[in-house]
């Protein structure tokens, strides 16, 4: 017997909106940029945080690690801003997310998001952590979004995260492929549960039998174009 194997294609996103990191520090308490301060009691002020992201995806986990390997993939934004900032515009901005995948959707994952300060002042130049969020849930394929919010010991952090199938791919896993087509494997369009809707003029599995004109005898006619 044969195994088929079974293609997937879609992408997860996490958009970055807001970020609340009001004393300006790092997740060790020191300031951004390694710089002194003379009362730890006070906010750091000399230097802004260069903060930028970094995402991992991996499968669900009912106690989060962030250690081992980002299954479902991982990358990182650019410098997005310094120690407080939101994104008023985030589909115009850099702080967008993207990890495409070719697998079955599992539904449930888990995310890790850190914020780093990227330190621009040191030789080799170092990136430092600044907050950590996790979450662990179940999200289905739509072009809605799902705003989550942490609120951590250094920084409060506000994103939103989606599921979205790769065009001509449906279903809740992205498995269902459907595109639509007119030649001669087929006449149809797709509906969007990726289910063939066929051309007026055409019938079958694949709208591939044309629709002969009414009296055309339905057993010993036969027409190559529908009418």
């Amino acid at each position: 017997y044969f195994l088929q194997s079974v293609h997937a294609s879609g992408f997860f996103e996490l958009q970055i909106l807001e970020i609340a990191n009001y004393r300006g520090e790092l997740a060790t308490g020191s300031c951004c940029g390694g710089v002194p301060r003379a009362d730890p009691s006070l906010p750091c002020t000399i230097v802004q945080c260069n903060t930028f992201f970094r995402v991992c995806l991996k499968e669900y986990q009912s106690n989060v690690t962030s250690t081992g390997s980002c299954s479902f993939g991982n990358t990182s934004s650019p410098v997005l801003g310094g120690n407080s900032f939101t994104l008023t515009d985030p589909d115009r901005a850099n702080g967008k997310l993207v990890l495409p995948f070719t697998f079955r959707w599992t539904r449930s994952f888990t995310l890790i998001l850190q914020a780093f300060d990227h330190n621009n002042y040191s030789i080799p130049e170092r990136n430092e952590q600044i907050e950590e969020a996790s979450y662990s849930g179940i999200i289905l394929p739509s072009a809605e979004w799902h705003t989550l919010n942490h609120l951590g010991s250094t920084a409060r952090i506000t994103y939103r995260v989606r599921v979205q199938c790769d065009l001509n791919y449906y279903n809740s896993t992205c498995t269902k492929f459907c595109r639509p087509r007119n030649d001669k494997f087929g006449h149809y369009n797709c509906d969007r549960n990726g289910d063939k809707e066929c051309i007026t003029g055409w019938k079958g599995a694949n709208c591939e039998i044309a629709v002969c004109k009414t009296g055309c005898h339905p057993n010993h006619g036969k027409c190559d174009n529908p009418g």
